[in-house]
């Protein structure tokens, strides 16, 4: 394919000479020298700088790491057709309904997927407008795909949520006499009761668990608390209740007794040598099992136990405004989503709330 090309058929050439280096490589300025100069070269209408100026304007890992893989797929694309793809300007609107047909009818993804991966190139053009590299978005006459004004997940009900950690202290129970002899599987089912049990207190986002280390917790006779990195690279404290902390202490006491300040709270335990931190993929899976197992067909996520929090807490008469601080949401707006109303509260204190509630003694 050419630029001045009319022909808009979606047949894909497989060429050779697919670039080797991904644009993945040229985000590991792992020095405090080679960040200083890239930060002092002027912007340019180069691809492949404009991404990498993108991608770093973004604090989060995770929101860094889905814009450059959508922006990765692209470029694929481009190359697939045989299409010189090297500055801004190459890319054209003709090219942009190609890469949409290309997603819809070749790749068949969803319409929610296609979407986002329509918005990540739109602000990649945005962003570069302001920045005065390009004069125009050629996404702007693209129409994105409409989809329904869902939830991202469905919420546990306080009963299910019961169900879920009774059933997860229960198979950790059985074992708790042969934990010796069966140690793979006390750690096991210790690590699933501890991380699903904490997504329900405290209704932080999975990924934040994910990345608490040794030195983030905060365990005194008066309080117990942790620190979170949350979205935006932002600062959060929060405080546990008490039997939140102890089932963290006690894990960290069975599995964790010899970690370091630096290392992660939670590990995978099966199937690996080294530490390894505990993925999103692998908590995913562990919700989805144990709502499973006790008979939960509704679509469900680590999101769920944020979601089920917001709504535990509405239930109780938490003020909106305290829910918000407490899942740390920017705009009220989105805790409103969460607890799907916005009913004036009664006035209660978060503080005086057993948000664990649904976790047995």
């Amino acid at each position: 394919m050419t630029k001045d090309r009319q022909d808009n058929s979606l047949s894909i050439v497989p060429i050779s000479s697919v670039a080797k280096e991904s644009l993945q490589h040229e985000l590991h300025i792992n020095t405090k020298n080679a960040l200083s100069l890239w930060a002092q070269t002027p912007l340019t209408q180069n691809i492949q700088d404009a991404i990498l100026h993108f991608i770093m304007s973004f604090h989060s890992p995770h929101t860094q790491k889905s814009y450059l893989n959508d922006l990765k797929n692209f470029i694929s694309f481009t190359e697939y057709l045989n299409y010189k793809c090297e500055n801004l300007n190459d890319i054209s609107e003709n090219l942009l309904i190609l890469w949409h047909e290309y997603l819809n009818t070749q790749k068949k993804l969803s319409q929610k997927s296609i979407r986002r991966k329509l918005v990540t190139i739109s602000s990649f053009f945005e962003f570069n407008i302001k920045r005065n590299l390009i004069t125009e978005n050629p996404m702007r006459f693209i129409n994105l795909p409409k989809i329904k004004d869902e939830s991202k997940t469905n919420a546990f009900t306080e009963e299910e949520s019961k169900k879920i950690i009774v059933q997860l202290r229960d198979e950790l129970q059985k074992i708790l006499p042969d934990k010796i002899s069966k140690i793979r599987q006390y750690k096991a089912a210790y690590l699933k009761y501890a991380v699903i049990s904490t997504l329900f207190a405290i209704g932080m986002r999975v990924n934040e668990l994910c990345e608490i280390k040794m030195g983030d917790l905060e365990f005194n006779n008066e309080f117990s608390r942790v620190h979170l990195k949350t979205k935006g690279n932002k600062d959060h404290f929060v405080f546990l209740h008490e039997k939140i902390s102890e089932i963290i202490q006690n894990y960290i006491k069975d599995i964790r007794a010899y970690a370091k300040e630096n290392d992660f709270l939670f590990i995978r335990t099966q199937g690996v040598k080294k530490e390894t931190k505990l993925s999103q993929t692998a908590i995913y899976y562990m919700i989805n099992s144990i709502a499973q197992k006790i008979g939960i067909e509704k679509k469900v996520s680590p999101h769920s136990c944020r979601a089920t929090l917001a709504t535990v807490l509405h239930k109780k008469g938490v003020p909106i405004a305290n829910i918000q601080k407490i899942l740390n949401h920017n705009s009220i707006s989105t805790t409103a989503i969460y607890i799907k109303k916005a009913d004036e509260l009664q006035e209660s204190a978060a503080t005086k709330i057993d948000i664990p509630n649904f976790i047995p003694k």
